[in-house]
């Protein structure tokens, strides 16, 4: 099989560096180009029935896909572009494929999806299903075998969503919510893909309030939408999910008036939450179902708290998850469902040191093949040990964080980098965590220790955790990430004298601030488009923020706080306005094309350092936007981190 699907890269060369020394000795070996080289296999997955192989493979530089025949292992490409690539794709029957379109090579920070397509797997009857580029949100296969999708898609009116069924073969729809409650969040369809529930984000009252929620359900296609909950307290939202297999019962997620979210059985009619199907101690669960092809039965839920899991409610992919966990210890196997009776499945094997490997599952015989590797040339004996750590913040709060150790040397008196994530509300670090730039198994490899802190603020740690963050900017959600890197010189694995900073927008502020509120205690900064300026990031117009949404007049003024309101303590948590307080190293990095940061802040920056007489590294990427993900500009990037820290933190 591995060969099968090698044999689709050998028509030219890549579009990305030549493959490294088969043998690296140790990670240090390995050059920035191969750590930040894009993986070989995007993407694998069976057909419905078993009988077919989808997988995003490189074809003449560009991610083609491609479709293989268990039966004879004959392979197809049915999609390849010369100047975009197949960004990701999902089966619609046994017979048929949905994809997007991404410009890998030129994409900016968050891929954005060119245009989606639907094929056979004989490469025939392919249909451009976005002609005039409108995107269509994918809420359902139909499970029936004609080929179809049920989409949202904002056709009727910008501000309101509606379901419709798409014949992917014609290109034409069928609203299926003539009667729609408008400004809808989030859907969930019955077995028989009718929308019946549907979460509803009401208009703003007054700049000072939230907008309040409100639930909705219908029992029939034909019935009125009847709202059947409203509020304005983040604890008591009710958000639908799916429906269960009798076509009656919600699931939903919901904090229920408690601290985390958790998945739940609610009748719509009664108005009643039912029995509890997962909970957990410390983190949100808000999704992941999974669901049967057949009937849209729900047999497990996928989460990630220190490493990805499965949670299977159907005994029979409980006892084949024990099966290939036996076969393939010490990673986290997932399995993706098929049809009853399938005969093959496909399992996704990864873990904090192997950047993952596909192999296709016999369920009779229970046997493995290995189809192929992400990222072979990244050997997993060579890459660095992950742990999950969760310290104590100085105020009591629990935070949790991951941490990176190089290989091969003892965990003590380490040089540390603290990788501090973007959004802040967001939730950033896993325990495997790869995707487009394994910047911890790079940090690692040139001998330092990485933590990976999830701050207040940061999002799936419960409402006490988000809520903590509110005005705390350059504060205790500062505060947060210091702890961290004490509670690693307390444990004795990091030098104090030896500790720097890392991170980009949100992250790229905590760097700088955290080299002004603790000028003595880091030794360096590298900081990529960043936030220089808090009064500046509410009155800059320009930017997709203030420009789509009114956000810096609502609630960035309740989580954040107000340039009017809040002065003093924003210029007291302004790194642009406290320069002059910064000793360590400091290097800036910012896009050009940056909308949601603009250049600005950089500009701003530079000018503060330069007019208190202090030195700055600063570089910008014309052609890059809140992100970099150009090739040469990923590598040059990182290249330039790894001479900053060697000279700043090395011995």
């Amino acid at each position: 099989m591995f060969l099968v699907l090698a044999a689709l890269t050998q028509t030219a060369a890549l579009a990305q560096p030549a493959a490294p020394p088969p043998s690296p000795k140790s990670a240090a070996d390995i050059s920035v180009a191969d750590f930040f080289r894009l993986p070989r296999y995007a993407q694998m997955s069976i057909s419905p029935d078993g009988k077919h192989l989808a997988a995003i493979a490189p074809v003449n530089g560009r991610d083609a896909l491609a479709v293989i025949a268990l039966e004879n292992r004959s392979a197809t490409v049915v999609a390849n572009f010369s100047r975009t690539d197949v960004g990701e794709f999902l089966w619609l029957d046994n017979t048929r494929l949905f994809f997007r379109t991404v410009n890998r090579q030129l994409d900016t920070g968050t891929p954005q999806y060119l245009a989606s397509f639907a094929v056979d797997i004989d490469g025939k009857n392919s249909r451009n299903l976005s002609p005039d580029r409108r995107r269509i949100r994918v809420l359902s296969t139909t499970r029936d075998g004609s080929g179809d999708l049920i989409i949202g898609m904002f056709a009727e009116s910008r501000s309101t969503e509606g379901v419709y069924r798409l014949d992917t073969r014609t290109g034409r729809t069928k609203i299926l919510t003539h009667k729609n409650p408008g400004d809808v969040t989030a859907w969930a369809l019955d077995r028989s893909l009718v929308p019946r529930a549907a979460l509803r984000l009401e208009p703003r009252e007054s700049p000072n309030k939230l907008r309040r929620q409100t639930l909705w359900f219908r029992d029939k296609a034909d019935d009125e939408w009847q709202q059947i909950a409203a509020t304005d307290d983040e604890n008591a939202v009710i958000r639908p999910i799916a429906f269960d297999a009798d076509g009656e019962t919600l699931i939903v997620a919901t904090r229920a008036g408690k601290d985390r979210t958790a998945l739940y059985k609610f009748d719509p009619k009664k108005q009643t939450l039912g029995e509890l199907l997962i909970a957990h101690p410390w983190l949100d669960v808000s999704g992941g179902l999974i669901r049967s092809q057949g009937a849209g039965e729900v047999l497990g839920v996928r989460y990630s708290d220190d490493m990805p899991r499965t949670q299977w409610f159907s005994q029979r992919y409980a006892e084949l998850q024990a099966a290939v966990d036996k076969a393939l210890p010490n990673t986290a196997n997932t399995i993706t469902p098929a049809e009853e009776g399938a005969k093959h499945l496909v399992v996704f094997s990864q873990s904090a040191t192997d950047a993952g490997a596909y192999f296709l599952f016999d369920v009779n015989p229970r046997t493995l093949e290995k189809i192929g590797a992400t990222r072979e040339w990244l050997p997993p004996s060579l890459m660095a040990e992950r742990r999950f750590v969760m310290y104590t913040a100085r105020d009591g709060l629990k935070i949790p964080a991951w941490l990176t150790l190089p290989r091969g040397v003892d965990a003590k008196q380490l040089p540390l980098i603290v990788h501090v994530h973007g959004g802040p509300w967001v939730r950033s670090f896993h325990g495997v965590q790869w995707g487009r730039a394994p910047t911890a198994q790079f940090f690692a490899s040139r001998g330092y220790a990485v933590l990976e802190p999830e701050p207040r603020g940061s999002l799936g740690f419960g409402a006490k955790h988000y809520r903590a963050s509110f005005k705390q900017w350059g504060l205790a959600m500062q505060d947060d990430i210091t702890d961290g890197a004490l509670h690693l010189v307390k444990e004795g694995i990091v030098d104090k004298a030896r500790m720097g900073l890392f991170g980009g927008s949100y992250g790229g502020y905590a760097v700088l601030q955290g080299l002004v509120k603790d000028p003595e205690l880091w030794a360096a900064g590298s900081a990529f488009i960043a936030v220089t300026d808090l009064e500046l990031l509410q009155s800059v117009t320009w930017s997709d923020t203030a420009r789509l949404t009114d956000y810096f007049e609502t609630d960035f003024k309740r989580r954040v706080g107000d340039r009017d309101a809040d002065r003093a303590q924003f210029d007291a948590t302004s790194p642009a306005k406290n320069a002059s307080k910064i000793r360590a190293p400091l290097m800036l990095t910012m896009g050009a094309q940056d909308e949601r940061v603009p250049i600005i802040h950089g500009t701003t920056m530079r000018d503060a350092m330069e007019k208190a007489g202090k030195s700055i590294e600063y570089h910008v990427y014309v052609d890059e936007g809140h992100g970099f993900n150009a090739n040469e500009n990923i590598v040059d990037f990182y290249a330039r981190n790894e001479r900053f820290f060697a000279k700043h933190l090395r011995k």
